[in-house]
């Protein structure tokens, strides 16, 4: 039976390569959603801090005005576990508010005043940290920007799960996936392979029954019925050549 062994290893690869790729692809697809998930929940909070912000700049008051921010982004920052820290600062890189109080009137991280000439959301990766932030504008355009630093902790955490459902998910597939190549590989040999035991049981005189109706037994059996015939003129010839010599 090694052409079965060999078929069905085959089988059995061929399939656990598919679903190999299939959880690759789909690891990879929780990775990108994963981040996603991170950066719409931050996205909220920036525009919440972007829309008040700009709300009261509209009014004619200036940045280091609007004291209730300070309290707004305590209230954020305590609500929410991941978030390390949120500032605001102005056009010139100088914090306005900050969560950390003692850097309140510091300039901040180069990157992010150049961050600032992009409109929308950017982010910047450190190690263990993520920084997520957005730039505000007044009547005179550009004002500020807004800086929200989170954790890396939760979005791991949050992926270690997914990819814990995915790895269970997958062996379960996969042992699922290996009975039913094996068995379909037998049942593939049993079928392919039945017509010639048949034929080979014809051939050896093990049949019972009338001639068959088609296959491989039909042309086993004419076959084993010209066998039969010439061994039986075979014989007679050896019969007659036996008399002839008894004759003499």
């Amino acid at each position: 039976m090694p052409f079965v062994s060999r078929l069905v290893l085959v089988v059995v690869f061929s399939v656990l390569l598919t679903i190999a790729a299939v959880a690759a692809g789909a690891f990879l697809a929780g990775e990108r959603v994963n981040a996603e998930i991170e950066e719409a929940r931050v996205s909220r909070l920036l525009g919440a801090l972007r829309s008040t912000t700009e709300a009261n700049l509209s009014i004619g008051l200036a940045l280091d005005q609007i004291s209730p921010l300070q309290s707004r982004i305590e209230r954020e920052k305590a609500s929410d576990s991941s978030v390390l820290a949120i500032d605001i600062f102005n056009a010139a890189g100088k914090s306005v508010y900050s969560t950390d109080r003692g850097s309140v009137g510091e300039s901040v991280t180069e990157i992010w005043t150049e961050k600032l000439q992009d409109d929308g959301i950017w982010h910047t990766v450190t190690r263990g940290e993520t920084v997520f932030g957005t730039r505000f504008e007044n009547d005179l355009g550009l004002a500020g920007g807004i800086a929200v630093i989170v954790s890396d902790r939760s979005r791991q955490a949050r992926g270690d799960a997914l990819h814990f459902d995915l790895l269970t998910r997958t062996a379960s597939l996969a042992s699922g996936a290996v009975v039913l190549s094996i068995l379909s590989a037998l049942a593939f040999v049993y079928a392919v392979t039945r017509g010639f035991d048949r034929a080979a049981r014809v051939l050896r005189g093990e049949a019972g029954g009338g001639a068959p109706s088609q296959g491989l037994e039909l042309l086993a059996f004419e076959a084993k019925e010209t066998w039969t015939k010439s061994e039986q003129r075979i014989e007679r010839g050896l019969a007659q050549l036996g008399a002839l010599d008894d004759a003499h």
